[in-house]
């Protein structure tokens, strides 16, 4: 079996208004890699039923290094500050990578 490959995990909750500026402040940090799920709930903004088409959440995921996100995170943190609602949650991962890294390099995500 290959080694896995140590990563992190960025889980953004935003709601469905926001997903294309996220999908582009993550392309403008040349990350294409996503994975977009719908989502309903509550929190301390009140209910997203999601019966609506801007009444609900979105969640993305994204798998990068930690010097990629640490970039990734000034960004989303600068538009927290600008007053936009994002949720930024961050878990260390350990993935199979796809492909075997050469002697000495880690492999290509």
């Amino acid at each position: 079996m290959r080694p896995l490959e140590n990563k992190k995990l960025l889980t953004l909750i935003v709601p469905v208004e926001l997903q294309r500026l996220l999908i582009d402040t993550l392309k403008r940090r040349e990350i294409g890699g996503y994975t977009l799920v719908p989502c309903t709930g509550a929190g301390t903004t009140g209910l997203r039923s999601g019966m609506l088409g801007v009444d609900s959440n979105v969640l993305i995921y994204v798998i990068m290094s930690e010097q990629r996100l640490e970039r990734v995170l000034e960004d989303i943190d600068a538009l927290m500050r600008g007053g936009y609602r994002v949720k930024a949650i961050v878990q260390d991962i350990a993935i199979l990578p796809r492909k075997v890294a050469a002697r000495g390099t880690q492999a290509a995500t």
